[in-house]
């Protein structure tokens, strides 16, 4: 089953207007949280935004690449207190693939946006653009973005590939 859930997730920018249950999306996260976490410190927090006028704001980050956000049904902002864990950035993406993949299993469409490094299209940059926008403490820095809703894209099949190329054993 998990397999299948990996095999079949694909990055989604286009979403029906449907909105979707917060209920849904606390349980999601719930989970997300329940990953590795080093001494067990659980660093990672959550902002779910759902304000058109936010989104519209994030949609702006990026001249292009991020444009589509404004269209999204609710979009999940994972960030860390640094001040608990120097491992924030694994422990946040691995809460961001968890999500990812129970959101697929539920049904529901995601895809993935840096909000770690950067600067803004206005030259701002990006963990002093989250800090201002979502009112974080500075010992909160954000990794990622992600969009959830249920897709309205044509998805296309993953390709098969080989991995042997990319598997060692013992040494490189």
């Amino acid at each position: 089953m998990l397999k299948e859930i990996i095999n079949s997730r694909r990055s989604v920018r286009k979403f029906k207007e449907d909105k979707v249950d917060h209920e849904l999306l606390e349980e999601l996260l719930k989970y997300s949280l329940m990953g590795p976490s080093y001494g067990n410190a659980r660093p990672v927090q959550f902002v779910i935004v759902e304000d058109q006028e936010t989104l519209n704001t994030l949609s702006n980050i990026e001249t292009f690449g991020t444009k589509y956000i404004a269209d999204a049904p609710a979009v999940i902002i994972i960030m860390a207190d640094r001040d608990l864990s120097e491992t924030w950035v694994e422990e946040c993406s691995i809460a961001a693939s968890y999500f990812q993949l129970l959101a697929q299993e539920a049904g529901l469409n995601t895809s993935w946006a840096n909000l770690k490094e950067g600067t803004t299209k206005d030259g701002v940059e990006i963990q002093q653009f989250a800090r201002e926008l979502f009112n974080l403490p500075k010992n909160m820095s954000t990794l990622c973005m992600i969009p959830v809703g249920y897709g309205n894209d044509k998805i296309r099949k993953r390709v098969d590939f080989d991995p042997s190329p990319k598997i060692h054993y013992n040494k490189y």
